[in-house]
């Protein structure tokens, strides 16, 4: 801090003016990563507040658990495929004042600096829209504290989806909870654009009160002590300054889950189940450390006497990559117990064992195992599953899809009939009607009856509640692949795109280091392994403004990397 001493002419005293700097304000940080403006339209990411005020609030919404959290549930009216996904990131401020003169004479502070955001991405993602011109709001005055209501707000179009809060109707002033807030009472306020470096310059009276604040949509405000820092300078003189080095946004909900939920899962301890080895080999496998995967599937065999076929699949594949043909045959032995048939090792990779000496032996007994397992099959239930998917593609097959009225009308009645057979015969497991190959050679992780399933749980048939609790009996026998089944098929939730051959990520969700592993594994997997490929989208590009589309990538997404030149392929 520095004291300047002004002459004046005519004889006035001297005025002594108090100059201050960054490391001033810096020591006087306060509510740092705590409030977020709501704006003087009453709105705060997503909606609009009850009442008639125009201010602008401060609000501690850190206990915010995102709308599907609070038991809001939502349903289709119209019978088509819907889905509610919400991901919330916040953004920060950077702060950086050139100039801070505080006259005592009048109690006047003129403050000038530059004030630099991320006005790009941070808000609540519903639907694309267009980008949103943003500004940053600047208060120097005295706070009030209050509270604020967080309404739902008009987040969907309740003509054709149905919302409720348990039994009730909700409506966009349902409200969802409440928040410490503060306001300012007789402030001076500036405002300018949310980007880089734009300059700012506040000048008002100020007490021992007097705080400056700056706010932005869906971004952490940065707030100053100014009445300490002038009047009280020892208060904070002790504080230690904690620089921020990285003002990149950071994701609070993904997929409709908090953050700060997925992070805590993972730091407790688990009991070590069937995919914790799983998760393990793939891991190692997407480095491709073979040799290393093979031990966490052995591992695996060891605890669990039945294993899913596409873990076998992998098992092979990494015995044989690591050159330990014995334990490849070994492995071949457990596929032939889900009567996978011999030709199934006409593959390429398998090009070295059949030319082991001992691949005669291997396939004399490999083939009695597998007719011997194919005789227990449980033909009856494999029939009335095959009787359900022709019921079912005969109104979804797509040359002559029915209405979705139909449709739902079709997976109830589907549905229903699939929950008394698993009731009469058991789930379908492949132990009872074996897995899926097709083209002799490539095995298919899941039945294909599974769309049975997806279809449940796309059109949320009021029997679904039904069809998942034997759902979970069966994943907990290990029946069942609920874990890994590929049910999010139209990539609800994802943050990540694949867009003319290039892989994008959704700003709002930050970056997944392993996820982007999966995904760029899935395009280079010469070994066919069954993976976990991660969730994303491949976006159409026939849109009839290709720029405007490429515009959007570039405003919402971050460019990952090229995943393919033959993106035509991947979107057929």
């Amino acid at each position: 801090m520095n004291i300047v001493f002004t002459h004046l002419a005519l004889g006035q005293k001297q005025v002594q003016y108090k100059n201050f700097n960054q490391n001033d304000f810096e020591k006087n940080v306060v509510f740092n990563n705590i409030y977020n403006i709501w704006e003087n339209n009453r709105s705060n990411w997503f909606s609009v507040s009850e009442d008639s005020a125009k201010t602008s609030y401060f609000v501690d919404s850190r206990k915010y658990k995102g709308i599907i959290n609070y038991g809001i549930t939502f349903r289709s009216k119209t019978f088509r495929n819907f889905s509610f996904v919400e991901h919330l990131s916040m953004c920060f401020l950077k702060i950086e004042i050139s100039k801070c003169n505080y006259n005592p004479k009048d109690s006047i502070a003129e403050i000038e600096g530059f004030v630099s955001g991320n006005g790009d991405w941070g808000n609540n993602t519903f639907i694309k829209t267009k980008k949103i011109r943003s500004y940053v709001d600047i208060f120097l005055g005295e706070k009030r504290d209050t509270i604020r209501v967080c309404y739902l707000g008009k987040t969907i179009n309740k003509d054709s989806v149905q919302v409720k809060l348990g039994n009730k109707e909700a409506n966009e002033f349902t409200v969802l909870d409440t928040f410490p807030a503060f306001y300012f009472k007789n402030h001076q306020y500036y405002k300018t654009n949310l980007a880089e470096k734009q300059p700012f310059k506040i000048k008002g009276k100020v007490s021992k009160n007097t705080l400056l604040a700056f706010g932005s949509f869906a971004t952490y405000s940065a707030i100053f002590d100014v009445g300490s820092m002038i009047f009280d300078p020892e208060k904070n003189k002790r504080k230690k300054i904690i620089q921020r080095e990285n003002f990149d946004c950071v994701p609070l909900i993904s997929n409709n889950k908090l953050i700060a939920d997925i992070e805590k899962e993972k730091t407790q301890k688990e009991e070590i189940n069937y995919y914790n080895y799983t998760k393990s080999a793939e891991n190692y496998i997407l480095t491709r450390q073979f040799g290393k995967a093979k031990e966490e599937y052995n591992l695996l065999a060891q605890k669990y006497p039945t294993l899913f076929a596409r873990d076998i699949h992998n098992a092979i594949r990494c015995a044989i990559l690591s050159r330990d043909f014995k334990t490849a045959f070994w492995w071949g032995e457990k596929l032939a117990l889900k009567g996978v048939e011999l030709p199934y090792f006409n593959a390429k990779i398998f090009n070295g064992i059949r030319k082991n000496p001992e691949w005669k032996n291997f396939s004399i007994k490999y083939d009695s195992i597998c007719k011997n397992a194919q005789g227990k099959w449980n033909l009856n239930l494999k029939n009335e599953l095959t009787n359900l998917l022709n019921e079912d593609q005969a109104d979804y097959g797509l040359e002559n899809r029915k209405s979705p009225k139909i449709l739902y009308e079709t997976t109830e009645r589907v549905t229903g009939k699939l929950i008394d057979l698993i009731k009469k015969e058991g789930y379908p497991s492949e132990e009872r009607i074996g897995s899926l190959v097709v083209k002799d050679t490539v095995l298919i992780s899941f039945s294909d009856f599974n769309i049975l399933v997806v279809h449940a749980l796309q059109q949320k048939p009021d029997n679904l509640p039904a069809l998942n609790e034997l759902l979970d009996k069966s994943n907990n026998a290990l029946e069942y692949d609920g874990k890994r089944q590929v049910n999010n098929i139209t990539g609800g939730g994802s943050c990540f795109r694949i867009y003319k051959g290039n892989l994008y990520s959704l700003k709002s969700c930050g970056r997944n280091e392993l996820e982007l592993k999966k995904i760029i594994f899935k395009f280079n997997n010469p070994n066919a392994f069954i993976m976990e490929n991660g969730n994303f989208v491949i976006e159409a590009h026939d849109s009839r403004n290709p720029k405007e589309v490429d515009d959007y990538y570039k405003q919402r997404y971050n460019l990952i990397m090229k995943l393919t030149d033959d993106w035509e392929f991947y979107e057929k």
